[in-house]
């Protein structure tokens, strides 16, 4: 006698079917695709192996043992290349999307931020590589800027690059993306910028930025004080100490995830690193949802 036995789908992945409804992503993206894999249950193995810290190779071999199979209702686990070549046809673009729309989820509104930079180390090239290309010089980390909210710890937007700009460069379209949702910006001092201070006034967000101490002129001193002097009287030193709160989500992250990243183009680099990042989020949303119901309850 056949029993059938009813499919548990978890949190994570309802969650990740959510975003994509969210976003607008399609299920296949042509036609006349064989519309064995889905676009959405990619992004569910490619965010689960994220969570997991493990090899394509090893994820596959995880899931055909557990109940990822008959889960997802597919005939078989795709193979490790079919998520690599969907990692490479995705666009970043995408998983960025995904991560601005997590915040909806939550229902965040006039939400107090911090922006910071970080780095990801890349495995390759390896040190050996590096000692036989002539000592050239390669950068071996991928730099990220994070913008969190101080209250409930969810990354609203990132930015990813592989080469030496600097991050401020990043500070304005960062948090342009999210403008709406933002009532406050913390940032240290290498943030600290005239044109930075102006842009998130004339967006209506409040923003505390350390001053760095320059030589003044003998005018400065003696004269009126000028506009610079002005705002740095604004500065609360006490609502900026809420900044620190995004150096413990950079580290949740390098310590449950990873802090590295196994691709070896810049491109697949910098997808990684925001896969990671949505990985993150997810992980966090369902546990932030079960404490509010279990809070509810009581």
């Amino acid at each position: 006698m056949n029993v059938l036995y009813g499919i548990k789908v978890n949190s994570f992945c309802s969650l990740v079917e959510q975003l994509c409804g969210i976003v607008g992503v399609k299920n296949t993206n042509h036609f006349h695709s064989k519309k064995m894999y889905g676009n959405i249950k990619l992004v569910y193995l490619i965010c689960k192996k994220e969570q997991l810290n493990c090899s394509y190779r090893r994820f596959v071999e995880l899931c055909s043992e557990d109940g990822t199979q008959r889960m997802l209702c597919l005939k078989r686990i795709p193979h490790f290349t079919t998520l690599q070549k969907f990692v490479q046809r995705t666009s970043k673009e995408l998983f960025e999307m995904l991560i601005k729309a997590c915040r909806k989820l939550l229902n965040l509104k006039d939400v107090e931020a911090s922006i910071d930079g970080t780095g990801f180390s890349n495995t390759n090239p390896s040190h050996y590589y590096q000692k036989r290309i002539d000592g050239a010089e390669v950068k071996n980390y991928t730099k990220t800027v994070f913008l969190t909210d101080n209250k409930t710890k969810l990354i609203l937007n990132l930015k990813t690059t592989s080469d030496k700009t600097h991050e401020t460069n990043y500070f304005k379209q960062t948090i342009s993306e999210v403008a709406d949702c933002l009532k406050l910006i913390l940032a240290d001092k290498g943030y600290d910028s005239s044109s930075n201070r102006k842009f998130c006034w004339n967006n209506n967000i409040e923003v505390h930025i350390p001053f760095r101490k320059f030589s003044e002129s003998r005018h400065q001193e003696h004269g009126t004080p000028s506009a610079r002097k002005i705002h740095e009287r604004r500065f609360d030193k006490i609502k900026y100490n809420q900044r620190a709160l995004i150096e413990s989500v950079n580290s949740a992250i390098k310590q449950t995830l990873g802090g590295f990243v196994r691709a070896r183009k810049a491109s697949n680099q910098q997808k990684t690193v925001t896969i990671k990042a949505l990985a993150y989020n997810l992980e966090h949303i369902g546990r932030t949802i079960k404490i509010c119901i279990q809070l509810e309850i009581q």
